[in-house]
């Protein structure tokens, strides 16, 4: 019991460790991909907006008027009308401010020309957009407007006139909007300049803030730029490497615990500014907080299932003896039982090969039936070459003695033909008659077809019935037992060459066609057709409208085919005549060849 309880704290203390660790990978993991998501729609929501103002300036410098302030300052209704074209340029594009400069950064024009906080007059010489402006560049820079106080993007391109600059336009994007759309957010959004001072940022309370302390210098340094107006920088307190990203940073303020964030950070050096996203770590601290009382929440069922286990093993104990007797007992019943169903089984087992032998012997007393119903005709066709022999025998002898020898020959070779063909016929008959081993193989269709109608020729000459083959141009193996195949042909055969023995017109047709994965056999009889109300017995057992019949050859004919996963149907031609169907699953396509439609016997 001590050893359990030992064993159960110490997988608990490991799985502790496992599952906080996984946590806070999976964790960390979700959020640096959560965070770099924000950071880039971030950073492309701040791109977007700077180039929806970037061309304004330079479309700006080559207006009419533009350049007309420029060159007559004084003209006081030309200065009048150029106020009010900036202004409504300025409402046009959703700008702060615009405003006109000329070369010693004095402002001429400004859409705020009738304001308060007018930018009349004011000279913004000391800033650097305006400075690079007057080099012919196009200037870009972030800072504190020094007459409204409000953080400001400033855009400035010169104004060229007869290839010399005359002035510069400048436009200030209002930075407030882009806060608002980020406003709510859990994470927190932030731009920073070179000096980690935060110029942008959905948390308003770190505006203005560097997020790590600065020294002496550099604070007079950003005093002495007017970049953030005469604002104090105050520090955050932020510990951590800000340079890296992703990185782990730590927020220390006066309450007892610091803060702890993953800060995720993108460089715009087109801007001048670096894209930060700081995400607390709270979620993750949370999600291995509920792990934790989860797994401790298991552990203790686990150790209450431990007690109740070891109370009802002393009564599993007390059970035992019985449980032992109880076994003993239902394994003799069992073993008893076991017997006597074996013994079932086997005499089952022998009952069912005794069936399939009697169903065996019975296909094979069938086809033996045909046998004796083809022999008459099979008889003659082997008496008369047998005559013929005969008699080409005795001439050959005569012809030998009277040396003529090329009618020797001539006697021998007929000789040899009969005998070859007679061969033929005790070939198939042998073949016919042998016992089915049972086993499907992919034989061709028309190859079983046509040795059937070879066996039957005999007695279609002799009963003078015309037979016909349309195979369509169909080649295709079947999966079947080729000699049980073959029994059921020369059984329908067999019936067909019966059904129109009293027709004028003796006629078997043989058609075969497709229908999706099944090809069709379809025989064809001339003769009076099948009474209504034979056609749903036909398959069943011992059931013959023939005074010999035994009335087994459709109901072997229909078992055989089911085995060979096909089916038998019978049915009137419209006309006249019967037809009996053969359906099989095409086992496979043979190259096609030219079809034909033969005219046998």
């Amino acid at each position: 019991m001590l050893t359990t309880r030992k064993f159960l704290i110490g997988f608990y203390l490991v799985s502790l460790i496992i599952l906080s660790s996984w946590v806070w990978r999976s964790g960390y993991a979700k959020l640096v991909s959560q965070s770099n998501q924000q950071l880039d729609i971030f950073a492309a929501h701040l791109q977007s907006q700077l180039q929806r103002f970037n061309a304004i300036p330079k479309l700006l410098f080559d207006q009419k008027l533009v350049v007309a302030s420029l060159q007559d300052t004084n003209n006081a209704p030309l200065i009048e009308k150029t106020n009010r074209y900036l202004k409504h340029v300025n409402n046009t594009i959703g700008a702060s401010d615009t405003y006109l400069l000329d070369l010693d950064g004095t402002t001429i024009v400004a859409n705020n020309w009738l304001g308060e906080q007018t930018f009349i007059g004011k000279n913004f010489a000391f800033r650097p957009y305006f400075q690079q402006a007057v080099t012919g560049q196009q200037g870009r820079y972030f800072a504190l407007g020094t007459t409204s106080g409000q953080r400001g993007y400033y855009f400035s391109s010169p104004v060229i006139h007869a290839d010399k600059i005359i002035g510069v336009v400048v436009v200030k994007m209002d930075l407030s909007k882009i806060e608002k759309e980020w406003t709510g957010k859990q994470s927190h959004f932030m731009v920073t300049d070179d000096d980690n001072i935060i110029f942008i940022s959905n948390t308003q309370s770190w505006l203005l803030h560097s997020l790590i302390p600065l020294s002496a210098d550099k604070l007079q340094q950003i005093i002495r730029s007017r970049r953030y107006g005469e604002k104090t920088i105050a520090a955050l307190n932020f510990s951590g490497q800000l340079q890296e990203s992703p990185t782990l940073l730590q927020l220390t303020t006066s309450k007892p615990l610091a803060t702890n964030y993953l800060s995720i950070s993108k460089s715009m050096p087109t801007a001048g500014w670096t894209v930060r996203v700081f995400a607390p770590l709270t979620a993750i601290f949370v999600d291995m907080a509920i792990g934790v009382v989860l797994l401790s929440l298991v552990f203790w069922l686990l150790n209450l299932r431990l007690k109740l286990s070891m109370h009802k093993r002393q009564r599993t104990k007390d059970k035992e003896l019985l449980r032992i007797k109880t076994k003993y007992k239902l394994k003799q019943e069992v073993k008893l039982r076991t017997a006597d169903l074996n013994n079932e089984i086997i005499e089952r087992q022998k009952m069912e090969q005794t069936l399939r032998d009697t169903q065996k012997e019975l296909i094979q007393t069938a086809k033996l039936a045909v046998l004796g119903q083809l022999s008459a005709s099979i008889s003659h066709e082997l008496n008369n070459p047998l005559a013929a022999i005969r008699s080409y025998a005795d001439n050959a002898l005569v012809f030998l003695q009277r040396e003529q020898y090329q009618s020797t020959e001539d006697n021998l070779q007929r000789i040899i033909h009969l005998t070859e063909r007679m061969a033929k016929i005790s070939s198939q008959l042998k073949f016919f008659a042998r016992k089915s081993s049972g086993e499907l193989h992919p034989v061709p269709l028309l190859n079983v077809i046509n040795m059937a109608i070879e066996l039957v020729k005999p007695q279609l000459k002799n009963n003078q019935v015309n037979i016909t083959l349309d195979d369509a141009n169909i080649e295709v193996l079947v999966n079947v037992d080729q000699v049980q195949l073959e029994q059921v042909l020369v059984n329908l055969l067999s019936n067909a060459m019966q059904a129109v023995e009293e027709s004028s017109e003796k006629h078997i047709h043989i058609t075969l066609c497709r229908k999706q994965q099944q090809v069709i056999v379809q025989v064809d009889d001339s003769g009076a057709g099948i009474k209504k109300e034979n056609l749903s017995q036909l398959f069943d057992p011992f059931f013959t409208t023939k005074e010999t019949g035994l009335g087994l050859g459709l109901s072997i004919s229909h078992k055989i085919m089911r085995n060979m996963q096909g089916n038998i149907e019978a049915e009137n031609r419209p006309n006249t005549g019967a037809r009996f169907s053969l359906s099989l699953p095409i086992a496979a396509i043979i190259e096609p060849s030219q079809g034909y439609n033969k005219i046998i016997g």
